[in-house]
């Protein structure tokens, strides 16, 4: 649903609102609570309502989706996904060809996210379906006009301020230069000015403190905030997990080890010169935290650095500062 549309030289700008894309949000939230205050009570309260089959679910797909960004993504290629009846937008989803839905997922291949095959993509249009009808469309009904007069309210601070104005002043880590729009993620995006095409900006209420932000072929979309709930003063615990795993000496050296190839805790034991039983302690430690992941190969099971979530750090750091 398009609330408002302009145009700048060029671009063809729109301020959308989507309400599988606010689901998808919402889901994102639901499987992280940790990491999002603002919407923490919401997350915990629905919790205890959601069976464990289909929480389950959620997760599993999030572990294979970027925690639900990538099917965020299909609302950017496809107009049918903004389909002001959730319903309707998942029975496009779900008519996609395999071809046609995985063409999404291209930039996250780096990610080692898997290919959906028909079978897998009903099954999880199946799964959000389930939890729209069964838990979300009541919280819908009571947030659908919040969002939209937000939208409202933002397209008419675009009109008034101008647009490079208005998508500088959307999140500290968004830069408006001269030529381009640099977003400060975990790695730098930078989108030049003279590559776009359309500039979509959507709302969501579940999304703080992310910088939430897509990028295509001539295309790029960035989200602005809806507060609805009242900031929670304490640190997120996904965060103090990770700052804990990360204070201590012995980890940070199997962290620099396993920066340079796998290792397996009788490999690491002898070259950092302890104990199997240490080592192994250490490892838990770094992996339930998910700074690693790892894979048997024959008797012994091999651990792996997860660059992408150790290139987060700052990101990570930044969200809370910011928060």
């Amino acid at each position: 649903m398009k609330v408002y549309t302009a145009n700048k030289d060029n671009w063809k700008i729109e301020f959308t609102y989507s309400p599988l894309f606010e689901m998808l949000c919402s889901i994102h939230v639901l499987i992280n609570s940790e990491h999002h205050l603002e919407r923490i009570v919401w997350a915990e309260k629905t919790k205890k309502t959601v069976t464990n089959n289909l929480y389950e679910e959620l997760v599993y797909f999030g572990k294979i989706t970027c925690e639900w960004c990538g099917i965020m993504d299909l609302c950017n290629v496809y107009a049918q996904c903004d389909d002001f009846n959730i319903m309707s937008a998942l029975d496009f989803m779900d008519d996609l060809s395999e071809r046609d839905f995985n063409l999404v997922f291209q930039k996250y291949n780096e990610l080692k996210y898997i290919d959906f095959n028909l079978k897998l993509k009903s099954k999880m249009v199946r799964v959000l379906k389930e939890y729209y009808l069964t838990y979300f469309e009541k919280e819908l009904r009571y947030i659908e006009p919040l969002l939209i007069r937000c939208l409202k309210r933002d397209s008419q601070l675009c009109a008034s301020n101008g647009i490079l104005n208005y998508v500088n002043e959307l999140h500290s880590r968004i830069e408006v230069t001269e030529e381009a729009f640099l977003f400060h993620k975990f790695t730098l995006f930078t989108i030049p000015f003279d590559t776009l095409e359309r500039l979509i900006i959507r709302v969501s209420s579940f999304i703080s403190p992310h910088l939430l932000m897509d990028y295509g072929k001539e295309m790029v979309q960035v989200t602005t905030i809806a507060h609805l709930d009242t900031k929670i003063d304490k640190v997120p615990m996904d965060l103090l997990k990770l700052m804990k795993a990360l204070s201590d000496e012995t980890r940070l050296k199997i962290i620099r080890k396993l920066s340079k190839s796998k290792g397996s805790t009788q490999s690491l034991a002898k070259e950092l010169n302890f104990t199997e039983a240490c080592i192994s302690k250490h490892l838990k430690i770094l992996y339930d935290v998910e700074l690693l992941y790892k894979e048997r190969e024959g008797n012994y099971i091999y651990y792996y650095l997860n660059t992408f979530l150790i290139d987060s750090i700052p990101l990570e750091l930044h969200e809370y500062v910011d928060f």
